[in-house]
């Protein structure tokens, strides 16, 4: 979201999962990560997720990066953060979390990866040393952690998509927004922004 935005304004140093689904290169994945909670199901990527569950390794990490992505179409992947694997949960095929970070924006490390798929850390992905050299220098990370500030910024942009009410109000103020011209979001008009947030949120099961 730009500079002025409402609801950027509620958690400025947060790389935000993109709840409007309107990231133009994200791969549609707008229910994950689980920061809220410090989980992680198979039900995005479930195929690499049990097969890495199973893998021998003491230490088990899930990095994630994001598709940073301007208006103008440049896109630069960021590596945001990770968790380490802790309980594994063999009902519902995932895992809760031992070991967390979460980075602020401007904390946030380019990664040298450019296609569209999942970057790994292992094999021939050119992703791998990158995904090292992040693991290795996370200690040095710890004291800027924001994984509380997520949360709270999570909980209170969630509580106004999950009514009908706060998503009438929530689509009032972008159509109202003086930036909206700079923002992805803010450039689907009052109908298309009402209709897929109904589509996302207006349901019994909420992300």
């Amino acid at each position: 979201m730009p500079a002025g935005c409402k609801l950027s304004a509620q958690s400025r140093k947060v790389m935000h999962r993109d709840f409007f689904r309107c990231n133009p290169s994200n791969t549609g994945h707008y229910q994950y990560p689980k920061f809220e909670t410090m989980s992680y199901d198979d039900k995005c990527h479930g195929r690499e997720v049990r097969k890495f569950l199973t893998q021998p390794d003491p230490e088990k990490y899930v990095v994630f990066y994001t598709r940073h992505t301007s208006r103008d179409g440049s896109c630069q992947n960021k590596l945001v953060g990770y968790f380490k694997v802790g309980r594994v949960n063999k009902e519902k095929r995932g895992f809760t979390a031992s070991d967390r970070l979460l980075l602020p924006k401007d904390w946030c490390v380019n990664l040298a990866y450019a296609a569209r798929g999942v970057p790994v850390s292992w094999g021939r992905s050119s992703a791998r040393a990158d995904v090292d050299n992040f693991l290795q220098r996370r200690a040095a990370r710890l004291h800027a952690d924001i994984s509380s500030e997520y949360q709270e910024g999570t909980k209170a942009i969630m509580s106004k998509l999950i009514t009908a009410k706060g998503r009438s109000n929530l689509v009032k103020d972008c159509v109202q927004c003086s930036v909206k011209n700079s923002c992805f979001w803010g450039q689907l008009g009052k109908e298309a922004m009402t209709a897929r947030l109904k589509k996302l949120y207006g349901r019994e099961e909420k992300c």
